[in-house]
């Protein structure tokens, strides 16, 4: 058994709270949303004027999203770095929501060659 001295360098704990902590959080989106859309399915289909079955769409494309941007997002974050991946996917899902909240003038543009 070896004890410890002050010419050894201390090592960084891999699983600290600063690790674990983004990682539980980055996790329960996924449930998180598909929560949130199950929930506003009956909404989305009388604001459309369609059959609630209609509307399940949503909840496939958002798995099928999720499916792929997920590895692509582990891939970048071997590439790039995983902070630098975190915080790139908060400011793509903080612009997405600045275009659904301006989406709802959409209707009201003109786009050519409509």
């Amino acid at each position: 058994m070896t004890t410890k001295t002050e010419s050894q360098p201390r090592v960084a704990d891999p699983f600290g709270r600063r690790t674990v902590a983004p990682l539980v959080m980055g996790s329960a989106l996924n449930p998180i949303n598909s929560s949130v859309i199950a929930t506003a399915l009956v909404p989305i289909a009388a604001a459309l004027h369609v059959p609630v079955g209609r509307t399940s769409i949503l909840v496939s494309s958002l798995y099928l999203a999720c499916a792929i941007a997920q590895p692509t997002a582990g891939k970048l974050a071997e590439e790039f770095g995983p902070r630098r991946v975190f915080l790139a996917g908060i400011v793509l899902v903080l612009l997405g929501g600045l275009v659904a909240a301006w989406a709802m003038t959409w209707p009201s543009w003109s786009w050519p060659g409509c």
